[in-house]
């Protein structure tokens, strides 16, 4: 035995390190690998490697590379005169402990004429592989995007790759994973996105994460300004998110997002947009479009939001200042979001229902239902406002109407309407009283000049004081807009309900037609 032994260390592991380590040198292609120190265990089938480190062969200023260290890789229950004669490494367990990998590479996808690249020139089954505390800090080489991944746990189980095969999910069964933290910055270096806390159970199909976070690296006019066309910066966290029957695997592979239940404890949103900025004219989809056009199987049972603030700020085209609307005390939930082709002959809705505080004073409740795989795209929608004073209106009406409301209430608003492609067509009640207001100069935002208060008494005999006058019947609004193509979904709804606003507020019978 002691013979054995050391002849195991005098002669065996040199031997195995050499042979390895040309294996490497032929293998290795752009990169230099180098291990220190080699352990071999006969009795147990196992070896051990310390000290490995990778390194450009070509790096410099001007060709930067990665470079690599790991602590140790233990090999356990390998059978190694099959491996080192025929390149046949069938191996019960892989342990990799404290990786680092730092560096510039090019991450963006370039077509390749030769395919994909063969990852293994042995045939390779690794029944369980691990990686403790990995470290990863990639920065792209062309553009701004970056991964940085801080003591990343990842378990990978049933691997097996044939040779000359390629790297794909169907190499593997199953894996879990866990990182403390996540970050990335996005190729036009206009976000950073981290997500804290990331758990992943492959056995339960739950991905968890503490909280996910969309950061802007720009203030507001900084990061509108470096686009040509009116855009929306979104400064946003999602805290307490969970994905439950979901497979990241199967996402990978095909694009495929399942899940029975996604839920969200607490979202903060802020939402920025300078339009006095040019408008891009090109056409957005339906939301119903989005979903059915999604390039993968797409089936989400319900999506829940339990609490959430969403601020809607932007800067108009004729204002001097930015204004404001809020959501807040967000409760919302989304039902049957759903390609499955199935549904175009049998009968399946999407269903929305939330309600929020606007301005955090006027009780908001809304819902929507559409028909999944409707050629006119058709969904339905009401919703209420009720208890909330007029005033609260004007940090966005200020700045982006500019029109000052002195006093009045809002008792109630009811509306529904049918929208489709074209069309939104429907009713709405307004219940208000005492309404009086303002016209501001756009660029002073006064209220007392000649002009403004002239045109502050031609508005108050148009829009009257409150619905009903008294000794009158209450006045309904019509609700009718044709669809502005260029517009997505908020932009419709909310133009849908100002016609029927504008017809409660006047004497107008008919409301105006407008794509504006």
């Amino acid at each position: 035995m002691l013979l054995v032994l050391l002849l195991t260390k005098v002669v065996v592991e040199p031997w195995i390190g050499k042979k390895i380590q040309t294996s490497l040198d032929e293998n290795s292609g752009a990169y230099l690998v180098k291990i220190e120190k080699v352990h071999v265990s006969i009795f147990r089938s196992g070896i051990e490697f310390e000290n490995i480190t990778l390194h450009s062969k070509q790096e410099n200023e001007r060709q930067p590379g990665l470079n690599g260290e790991i602590e140790s890789v233990k090999i356990k229950g390998i059978h190694l005169l099959k491996a080192l004669f025929r390149k046949d490494y069938h191996v019960r367990e892989v342990d990799i402990f404290n990786s680092r990998f730092i560096g510039k590479v090019a991450l963006q996808k370039q077509e390749k004429k030769a395919g994909p690249t063969k990852v293994s020139p042995v045939n390779i089954r690794i029944e369980n592989l691990f990686f403790d505390k990995m470290f990863i800090d990639v920065k792209d080489t062309t553009t701004a995007q970056s991964y940085l991944i801080k003591d990343g746990v990842l378990k990978v189980f049933n691997i097996n790759v044939g040779k000359q095969d390629t790297l794909s999910t169907d190499s593997f069964r199953q894996f879990d994973f866990s990182v403390p933290e996540f970050k990335t910055v996005t190729s036009d270096s206009l976000y950073t996105l981290i997500v804290v806390g990331i758990n992943y159970s492959d056995g339960t199909n739950t991905l968890m994460a503490d909280s996910f976070v969309v950061h802007p690296n720009y203030t507001e006019y900084e990061f509108t300004g470096r686009s040509q066309y009116q855009t929306n910066r979104f400064d946003a966290e999602l805290r307490g998110i969970s994905f439950h029957n979901f497979s990241v695997a199967a996402y990978i592979k095909s694009e495929n997002f399942i899940s029975s239940y996604i839920e969200t404890g607490e979202m903060e949103m802020q939402v920025f947009k300078d339009k006095r900025r040019e408008f891009r004219h090109t056409e957005k989809p339906m939301f119903q479009d989005m979903i059915t056009n999604y390039p993968g199987a797409m089936n989400i049972d319900s999506i829940a939001v339990l609490s959430g603030n969403i601020v809607y700020t932007e800067h108009s085209e004729k204002a001097i200042e930015k204004g404001s609307v809020s959501f807040n005390d967000i409760n919302a939930r989304i039902y049957k979001i759903t390609n499955d082709t199935i549904y175009k002959t049998e009968k399946a809705y999407l269903e929305l229902n939330a309600n929020a505080l606007l301005m955090g004073k006027g009780k908001v409740n809304l819902s929507l239902k559409a028909r999944i795989f409707d050629n006119q795209n058709t969904f339905a929608m009401n919703g209420t406002l009720s208890g909330m004073e007029a005033s609260e209106l004007n940090p966005i009406l200020e700045k982006s109407a500019s029109i000052t409301i002195n006093s009045g209430k809002i008792n109630t608003m009811n509306f529904v309407f049918s929208a489709n492609n074209k069309k939104a067509t429907g009713n709405m009640n307004l219940l208000y009283e005492g309404l009086k207001f303002d016209v501001m100069n756009r660029q002073t935002g006064e209220t007392t000049a000649l002009k403004e208060q002239l045109k502050s008494v031609i508005a108050n005999i148009i829009v009257l004081k409150s619905n009903p006058m008294t000794g009158e019947e209450v006045r309904a609004g019509i609700i009718e807009y044709e669809r502005d193509p260029e517009r997505f979904l908020p932009g419709y709804f909310f133009r849908s309900i100002l016609s029927g606003m504008k017809t409660s507020v006047t004497k107008e019978k008919n409301p105006q037609k407008s794509k504006k």
